[in-house]
C-alpha cells in the first residue's frame, strides 16, 4: 500500500467512516426480485455474498434503482470495498451493471 493510500486510511478510521477497514472484493449476486412492467428506473431487492481476503462469506439483502436494461442477473459479479469486521457493510460499484 503506498504512503497516501495509507494515510487516507487512517483519516477514514479517525473519522469514523463505517468501512474504515474495507479491502478491494467482489459480490456475486446470488438473488434478484423481478422488475416491474413499468419502464424507467425501479427498485431492484437483491441478495449478495462478499468475496475479498479476510472477508465472511455472508448472505446480504440489499437493493439498488435501475432500470430493467440494466437490471441484475444472478451469476452476476461486482467490484466492491468490503469491510472486514462487518461484511455487510461495503461500497459496491454499481456503474459496473450498465458496462455488462
Amino acid at each position: 500500500m503506498d504512503e497516501i493510500e495509507n494515510m487516507a486510511r487512517q483519516l477514514e478510521r479517525m473519522l469514523g467512516d463505517p468501512i474504515a477497514d474495507a479491502v478491494n472484493g467482489t459480490v456475486m449476486i446470488v438473488s434478484v426480485s423481478e422488475p416491474t412492467r413499468r419502464w424507467g428506473y425501479q427498485a431492484c431487492q437483491i441478495e449478495i455474498v462478499p468475496d475479498a481476503p479476510g472477508v465472511e462469506p455472508v448472505r446480504v439483502a440489499t437493493e439498488v434503482v435501475t432500470t430493467r436494461k440494466h437490471w441484475p442477473k444472478v451469476g452476476g459479479v461486482l467490484p466492491a470495498r468490503i469491510s472486514t469486521s462487518r461484511p455487510e457493510r461495503m461500497d459496491i460499484n454499481w456503474d459496473a451493471l450498465a458496462r455488462g
